[in-house]
């Protein structure tokens, strides 16, 4: 697995943080998911807005820190973990999401529980709701998940002649 890139750069707006990576690639980040999920005491002073506002990097660029040690914060790898999960999802995001799980037309409006033609809109262009991408983002990375509930259907058309 390639290791994320180091964190160069980081500033905060609100709950997005804005990370520069080594690598040049600049991304918005929300964390204010992250930051309503429990934790540890020690992740308290977060809900200070003064300390909230003032993000660093630490641990030599693997770290969004608000601690001088560096124990508060959130780590590069959950980071860009974020990033991928609010990347936007549409046509061309569900085309290849269909190919990479070899399903069908039918067998993906199948799995995501829409009609056929709704799929289709999907890959045209319609606006993908936010649940049907965080689903297939969660059947590709978990292959159990997909498993669980996919269900192959025939191949479309006339059976061949017998011999």
């Amino acid at each position: 697995m390639n290791e994320p890139p180091r964190i160069d750069t980081v500033t905060i707006d609100g709950t997005v943080l804005t990370v520069g990576w080594k690598d040049g690639a600049l991304e918005d980040i929300d964390i204010a998911g992250w930051l309503a999920r429990p934790g540890p005491v020690e992740f308290d002073i977060l809900k200070d807005p003064d300390v909230l506002a003032r993000p660093l990097v630490a641990g030599w660029g693997t770290v969004v820190a608000w601690d001088d040690e560096g124990d508060v914060g959130i780590d590069n790898v959950h980071l860009r973990l974020l990033a991928e999960q609010q990347r936007p999802f549409g046509a061309e995001e569900i085309s290849g999401w269909q190919s990479r799980m070899g399903l069908s037309n039918n067998e993906a409006a199948d799995i995501l529980n829409v009609g056929k033609s709704t799929f289709h809109g999907y890959k045209t262009g319609t606006t993908i709701p936010r649940t049907v991408a965080i689903a297939c983002r969660a059947m590709e990375r978990d292959p159990l998940l997909f498993e669980a509930h996919h269900r192959p259907r025939p191949a479309a058309g006339r059976p061949p002649k017998a011999a």
